[in-house]
């Protein structure tokens, strides 16, 4: 009789705290259970090269079937800064074929479409599945960016010697002769270092100079304020006569053109003005 009676307690003991376990785990039915759909990708960041590039997206649901499933999807406009110039979505691959449980679903990016510099920001919602119920916030994001890959261990990065090859604003130096550390920027293509500028003209604070190697071409990134200048502070731009390009497999030398006091704000010292500067790795 104890036995008996002791049996029970464990009995109902464990059934007691079986159902109050909070991290008890829902096991689907893959073949008849109820069928839930989401992605099955996070954001992504792709580079694209002048050749283009394809995104994968991948959605996925909980339970199997034998037919074809479609996906149909739809872009958040408001979140989405890509122009249709720039991507265009696969139909035929928004399908999760019969017997299987994933559709990956390809973007395809033009590289002519994308900002020269900058992302371009794809925002994709679920707006069904076949046979599916979805799951909440069913959004994605592809950024895309232009980029070619560097070849022959190139990375464009360390310390370079500064040299002024020709001289801006008043017959002067704009950024300051000597040694440089470039950095990667806000992408692998973003390069950006600090100089002081015009050191011949007094002591002014520091600024961040940044350019993109883009597909052979240094695009130059504007400054709307360098914070010293003439009635308020200059502007650097990319030069408008001279490109600068660069070599992929060859990192040793760069050579960048851009226009110091853009806004010919320092008119009597023969503003705007066509500099350039040589960068040298050390």
């Amino acid at each position: 009789m104890i036995k008996k009676i002791s049996l029970y307690i464990l009995v109902l003991a464990s059934t007691i705290l079986a159902g109050c376990d909070p991290t008890e785990n829902v096991i689907f039915d893959v073949n008849n259970g109820q069928s839930l759909a989401k992605f099955t990708t996070g954001d992504q960041t792709i580079p694209v090269p002048d050749s283009g590039a394809t995104a994968i997206i991948s959605v996925g649901v909980s339970t199997v079937s034998d037919t074809d499933r479609r996906v149909t999807l739809s872009i958040d406009a408001a979140n989405t800064t890509a122009t249709t110039a720039a991507y265009t979505i696969n139909d035929a691959t928004a399908v999760i074929p019969a017997g299987e449980y994933i559709a990956n679903i390809e973007i395809d990016a033009n590289f002519t479409g994308v900002p020269v510099t900058g992302f371009a920001d794809l925002v994709v919602n679920i707006d069904g599945v076949e046979g599916a119920e979805l799951e909440e916030d069913l959004s994605n994001k592809v950024s895309f960016f232009r980029f070619c890959p560097f070849e022959n261990g190139a990375t464009f990065l360390g310390d370079y010697r500064l040299e002024t090859q020709v001289l801006g604003i008043f017959g002067s130096t704009t950024l300051t002769d000597g040694v440089v550390t470039i950095s990667q920027g806000a992408t692998v293509a973003d390069r950006v270092f600090t100089s002081i500028p015009y050191p011949g003209l007094g002591s002014f604070s520091p600024v961040n100079i940044g350019f993109s190697l883009i597909c052979d071409d240094i695009v130059f990134s504007p400054i709307d304020d360098i914070g010293v200048g003439c009635s308020g502070g200059n502007a650097f731009a990319p030069s408008t006569a001279n490109a600068s390009t660069y070599t992929a497999n060859d990192d040793s030398e760069l050579v960048i053109n851009f226009i110091d006091d853009a806004r010919g704000q320092c008119a009597g010292g023969g503003a705007p003005v066509e500099v350039q500067i040589r960068l040298v790795k050390m």
